[in-house]
């Protein structure tokens, strides 16, 4: 100060502030260019694993969908209401057919595992992609609406339907198809054309009718948007 130096000490005050600062600005820095590469690094992981998940789930889907299928054209075929199967003409029905009309009922749905657990784990908020996020929530809606109609069917099937089995027909003849080596030779015939002819049969087996054409609306609304994910996904890794 005796020297009139205290203007150069502040400016040397001044600049050693600024250089911390600055290192610590560079510093902040670094840090957020690592966060973002983890993140980066993390989000990449998650997409594949989703995107390995969404494929396994797409083949379940088009399965599930083939099996309703496969239903539903036996419930038209024993009801004789097929649009296209000519007038007057009786359709043979097996043991095996009523048995697999009647019986069957698929309440499986594709599994969506590792969305679940990152959900769970509140880490989905690392994809960038909002379209990615907003259409996991569609199908978390699809699939939530078809759990709806799964249950509303099952009901129906266990409360009536299984009713036809039980007191209508005699049942045995119809193991032979599970348990092919039993012997039915002294089991009484089911004559299927004539039971189908019962009023309150034939509405049961239409309502199961109507009942998988609705699931299977709501499993190819779900095949949708299981697809639609899985091409984002793809479009958002090769970017």
């Amino acid at each position: 100060m005796e020297k009139n130096k205290t203007r150069t000490y502040f400016k040397y005050a001044i600049g050693e502030i600024i250089l911390v600062v600055i290192g610590i600005l560079i510093a902040l820095q670094i840090n957020n260019w690592n966060e973002n590469r983890k993140n980066s690094i993390e989000e990449k992981a998650m997409l594949e694993s989703l995107l390995e998940n969404l494929n396994v789930a797409k083949k379940q889907s088009e399965s599930l969908i083939l099996d309703e299928n496969t239903l539903k054209t036996g419930l038209i075929q024993i009801l004789g209401i097929d649009a296209n199967q000519r007038k007057n003409i009786t359709v043979a029905i097996t043991d095996s057919i009523f048995n697999s009309t009647t019986w069957d009922l698929q309440s499986d749905k594709p599994t969506f595992n590792t969305y679940i657990n990152l959900k769970n784990t509140n880490k989905l908020s690392l994809i960038k992609d909002k379209k990615i996020n907003n259409k996991f929530t569609d199908l978390e809606f699809s699939l939530n609406k078809l759990n709806d109609i799964l249950e509303d069917r099952l009901n129906v099937h266990q409360i009536r339907i299984d009713d036809i089995l039980e007191n209508e027909i005699n049942f045995i003849p119809l193991v032979k198809s599970n348990i092919p080596n039993v012997n039915i030779d002294n089991e009484l015939p089911n004559d299927y054309n004539q039971i189908l002819d019962n009023k309150r049969i034939r509405n049961l087996l239409g309502m199961k009718l109507t009942f998988t054409q609705d699931v299977i609306n709501f499993r190819e609304n779900l095949d949708v948007e299981i697809k639609t994910l899985i091409l984002l996904i793809e479009t958002e890794l090769d970017n």
